[in-house]
């Protein structure tokens, strides 16, 4: 898997819906999609909005989601409040015992809530 670069997305000019049954829908920004679909990540998708996406709250509006993917190709998933002054709270972690994520990497998202599930690069916020 070659290295997918993130870099030239700010802002977003359309949404996608990521649909799972029995979920509430995921939306996906340009930049978030284009990962997807160049990293083969959907499956990633598919964890954000069943395991993170359910966590938010209205006092976790936002979720900081970090994907670290290791020499060995095993990954870890970690979502946190971000530092509310006090240092970040892990609120979910998922370990990924392969992935085909070019390894050592590390991709970093933003998950918003309120009238929908929004996945963001940090540039799109």
């Amino acid at each position: 898997m070659q290295a997918v670069d993130l870099s030239g997305f700010y802002g977003t000019e359309h949404y996608y819906a990521h649909k799972l049954p029995m979920v509430r829908d995921l939306v996906l920004t340009d930049g978030t999609k284009y990962f997807a679909e160049k990293a083969g990540a959907f499956w990633l998708m598919d964890i954000v909005a069943t395991e993170f996406a359910p966590l938010l709250s209205e006092e976790e509006y936002i979720i900081f989601i970090e994907v670290k993917v290791n020499d060995d190709n095993s990954a870890v998933i970690v979502g946190t409040d971000g530092d509310k002054g006090d240092g970040p709270i892990t609120l979910h972690t998922r370990n990924i015992e392969y992935t085909d994520l070019p390894a050592p990497s590390e991709f970093k998202f933003i998950l918003t809530g309120g009238i929908h599930n929004i996945l963001m690069l940090p540039t799109e916020y």
